[in-house]
């Protein structure tokens, strides 16, 4: 277990080092409001449709330790290792795989280039498809304790993405069927099992309870994420198109696992048994109300509005586990050993050649945004004014600190910014928000010009320190 989660400290470290900082703006968005939370705490942090649990997990830190990208890093890094432990748990302790089999389950886990990426990032992708997971695998065990762990990580996975939702529903349908019929008989008391399914889906009722009475509107998020979405613009596509994109992202992004598994799973049918137990259908139920979930969702607009396959994570660690079980399995009744890597190893190559895409050069660079950020931080900056072209204003603000700075235009869709396009404009603006730095791109250094001294340049951007008559 401690191996487990030392090799995801490696890998995540490994991935920062390597230049990797974050998915998209979401990542320093998410930070600012954590900061943000750490100094005025609440139940619902962002205000907006992000569930409220990772700002609670990241702000609690940042309130003890400081609200620095640092700090949310390590808590990145900390969050990515356990969320590698629970998957050797629910590999070791709820599928029952031996020793050997759960390890390399495991490490296969850590070692899938989207989990590496998502667990080295300030997003909570990974430690929500840990406890998605372990939730779904619970369903196997007959055991009322075990089955409210599952409920319980499925209660907090609800608590932290929508995607969670459904495979929590399954998880409390078919727990509480298990309930009524232990109830009918004699035995035990089915007093865990009906806590198990109100752990799962308590968490869902009470946030739909939040939005009919903050919002006026128990689905909100659908409505708010639709908004954006259409705000966006963009192409559209049929339902057909759309109802495809998820399983064939599910095969995409990561190919060889899929070769591997597939050849595993094929060896191992033996006269068309099927080489799970009689409960897995349950666990396979759950996950695929995920799939299912994740197809309506782009069927109807209602989507992640960037990379949606980071809703895949869970499957893919699920599929990791199921491939060293099958492997190992195989091993062990050595018939022809040499059949499973003369398959899986040309047919693993095949699909990464084939199918496998460069999804880091879609992921954000903001390395100068957090540059600027930590310089005017050692200065002890604050009243910052920040101009940017898009939404790198949140890795500034991240790297700064809660309070010390916002942006001259937020570049919502929804909502029309009107950025100063004359000097006198800019300077009337900057002294109505009693600015005393500026920061702006190159491009529009020049509106600035008189305004202030120059502290320091970067390649895209420019750092003012106004005059007193500019505030």
């Amino acid at each position: 277990m401690l191996f487990v989660a030392l090799a995801r400290v490696v890998v995540s470290l490994s991935c920062l080092w390597s230049g990797f900082r974050g998915v998209s703006d979401d990542d320093y968005s998410r930070v600012v409001v954590a900061a943000r939370f750490a100094q005025h705490p609440s139940l619902d942090p962002s205000g907006t449709s992000w569930l409220p649990l990772p700002f609670w997990l990241y702000g609690v830190p940042m309130a003890l330790f400081g609200d620095s990208l640092l700090v949310a890093r390590v808590v990145a890094v900390a969050l990515g290792a356990a969320s590698a432990v629970l998957v050797w748990i629910a590999a070791r302790l709820f599928l029952g795989l031996s020793e050997r089999a759960a390890l390399w389950g495991a490490l296969g886990a850590v070692l899938l280039p989207y989990g590496a990426w998502l667990s080295a990032a300030t997003v909570p992708e990974a430690p929500t498809a840990a406890l998605l997971l372990l939730g779904c695998v619970s369903l196997v065990r007959p055991e009322p304790r075990l089955r409210a762990w599952g409920g319980l990580a499925l209660g907090a996975a609800c608590f932290c993405r929508y995607e969670a939702w459904p495979p929590a529903l399954v998880f409390g349908v078919l727990t509480a069927l298990d309930a009524w019929r232990v109830r009918t008989k004699e035995g035990p008391s089915p007093r865990w099992l009906w806590l198990a399914a109100a752990f799962a889906t308590l968490p869902i009722a009470l946030w739909l309870a939040h939005g009919a009475v903050r919002h006026d509107d128990a689905l909100f998020f659908v409505t708010r994420v639709k908004q954006y979405r259409a705000a966006l613009g963009g192409p559209t596509q049929s339902v057909a198109s759309a109802l495809w994109h998820t399983p064939f992202a599910l095969l995409r992004f990561e190919p060889e696992l899929f070769a591997v598994t597939a050849v595993a799973l094929g060896l191992s049918i033996k006269g068309g048994a099927s080489p799970f137990g009689p409960t897995a259908w349950r666990t396979l139920a759950a996950l695929g109300a995920l799939v299912l979930f994740l197809m309506a969702a782009d069927a109807t607009g209602g989507a992640a509005t960037h990379h949606p396959e980071r809703s895949l994570l869970p499957v893919y660690w699920f599929l990791a586990l199921l491939a060293a079980g099958l492997v190992a399995r195989l091993a062990d009744e050595e018939i022809r050993p040499w059949l499973l890597p003369a398959l899986a190893l040309p047919l693993a190559l095949a699909a990464n050649l084939g199918l496998r895409p460069d999804v880091q050069s879609t992921f954000v660079d903001r390395r100068e945004e957090e540059q600027i950020g930590r310089v005017l931080r050692r200065l002890a900056a604050h009243k910052v004014a920040v101009d940017t072209d898009d939404f790198g204003f949140f890795a500034l603000q991240a790297a700064l600190g809660h309070g010390k700075s916002w942006p001259i235009a937020d570049h919502d869709p929804r909502k029309a910014d009107v950025r100063p396009t004359t000097t006198p404009e800019l300077a009337t603006r900057l002294h109505k928000d009693g600015a005393q730095w500026l920061v702006t791109t190159r491009e529009r250094a020049g509106l600035g010009a008189g305004l202030g001294v120059v502290r320091l340049t970067t390649p895209r951007f420019a750092v003012l320190k106004l005059e007193p008559a500019a505030r």
